[in-house]
């Protein structure tokens, strides 16, 4: 698709997994950007793991980011074990093997920073990712936004992009500016969006031989549950979540934690068996990076207002439990590039009126809305399941283990419903493979399901 000659700029703020993504895209769009991330690096050793499945890898695939990451810092994950807290084995399957087989896409796990470096290495004009600019301002105006940095420094264009995270600075900008000038109350839904009922522990250990790279454990007791992946050199990327006294709604009142609760809790549940042999205590004990916070769930109904526009964690955060947290970014990055390359394509090199924009970005809410609610409360339900929250979740995890081959079923067409970038050609992976083609293989009696049990469906 050739790209117009109109003008048209955007300021993304945050150097995130949703950041780097749409820097790609806008490049390969050829849409004028600027990234703005804070901090001083682009991959600071901060964060968990990421888990690219095969919906966010077609994406990356058409990039041509793919295979390098694939080749240099993946591991596929093949089987997956899900055990009592005491160690004792439940169930095993190989649903991420039989998806690859299909899809031709690995179920892979990273250090996230590993990824963000790749993403930002690929680029090819990394002049226009900026380090060290926090945004202090922004301020939308008729013909333009400007965003003004910490250090005095000044952007503008005509739409600023927030992929700054949970705590999102452009979506607060944004609900103040809606507040300023749209109708009462039409922000106050998502003044209390996010959310808080666990807490996590997130740890990075040192190489275990009793691990078997590709390998996946759940373990779950009543209000915790664990989460274990076995990278390359048997190298332990773990979770441990447990529920809080309550659920926090709104994120001044989500408490934060200090070094005297890691070190209580680890206590607490020292003797909680991830694996057969393997404990939270080991884990912890050998860990060579270690987090502990509250485990933040948000699903805002406002995705844009204006020229201002979200996604990532900024707009939909889920819980770690389904892998999806990264992916949902690559989707969203994806559509809204479609729909902003869409729009520029049909204006002829005229300037594009605010009325367009504002139609555009709405367009790009409604394609993704649905989807991405779906799985955030997907992966919520997943992970009050595996901390068996109600009597029925006990009843499932214990004594009713999904089969692998529904798991596969189910995961496949979730990946394959998931939408690509419509500009580039889709990769050869997927353009003659009947998995990916919906007038294909028949997986119809296994669609996504709808209701009260699709948490234990969608177990990674």
């Amino acid at each position: 698709m050739a790209r117009s000659t109109t003008k048209f700029k955007a300021i993304i703020v945050g150097g995130s997994v949703a950041g780097l993504t749409l820097a790609h895209t806008f490049e390969r769009a050829k849409i004028d950007y600027v990234l703005l991330e804070a901090r001083d690096t682009i991959s600071p050793s901060i964060g968990a793991s990421i888990v690219i499945m095969p919906n966010g890898a077609r994406i990356l695939d058409q990039l041509g980011l793919y295979d390098v990451m694939k080749d240099m810092f993946m591991t596929g994950m093949r089987k997956t074990y899900t055990r009592r807290s005491d160690g004792r084995m439940l169930s095993s399957n190989e649903w991420p093997a039989m998806v690859e087989d299909r899809l031709k896409y690995i179920c892979g796990i990273c250090e996230r920073k590993i990824f963000l470096r790749s993403m930002y290495d690929q680029l090819s004009d990394r002049s226009k990712v900026m380090t060290g600019k926090k945004v202090v301002s922004i301020q939308h105006g008729d013909r333009s936004v400007a965003v003004l940095c910490q250090d005095g420094s000044e952007f503008v264009g005509d739409i600023v992009v927030g992929a700054d995270g949970i705590h999102s600075f452009t979506r607060q900008e944004m609900q103040r500016f809606a507040e300023a000038n749209g109708p009462p109350g039409f922000m106050d839904k998502d003044k209390t969006s996010i959310t808080a009922e666990y807490n996590c522990f997130f740890g990075i250990s040192s190489s275990n031989p009793s691990l078997t790279p590709g390998d996946s454990h759940t373990a779950a007791d009543i209000d915790h549950s664990a989460l274990l992946f076995v990278s390359a050199g048997s190298l332990p990327q773990w979770f441990f979540f447990s529920k809080m006294p309550r659920r926090y709604i709104g994120a001044s009142n989500i408490p934060r934690f200090t070094k005297a609760d890691m070190d209580t809790q680890v206590q607490q549940y020292s003797d909680f068996h991830v694996t057969e042999h393997v404990t939270l205590k080991q884990l912890v004990d050998s860990s060579e990076k270690f987090s502990y916070f509250p485990l933040e769930e948000a699903n805002h109904e406002h995705w844009t207002y204006g020229r201002f526009v979200c996604l990532g964690d900024a707009i939909h955060k889920m819980t770690p439990n389904m892998g999806q947290g990264g992916n949902q970014a690559i989707e969203s990055a994806a559509v809204l590039t479609n729909c902003l390359l869409e729009m520029l394509n049909s204006s002829e090199g005229t300037t594009v009126q605010v009325k367009d924009i504002e139609e555009t970005l709405f367009r790009y809410q409604e394609l993704r809305q649905q989807r991405a609610k779906m799985i955030v409360n997907f992966s919520a339900n997943l992970t009050r399941s595996d901390a068996l929250a109600t009597l029925a979740h006990t009843v499932r995890f214990l004594f009713k283990p999904t089969p692998g081959e529904f798991l596969a079923d189910f995961s496949t067409e979730l990946f394959r419903s998931a939408p690509s970038l419509n500009f580039l050609p889709q990769p050869a992976r997927t353009a003659d493979n009947e998995f990916w083609n919906e007038d294909g293989r028949d997986l119809s009696r296994k669609r996504i399901p709808k209701g009260k049990n699709m948490e234990t469906k969608a177990r990674l």
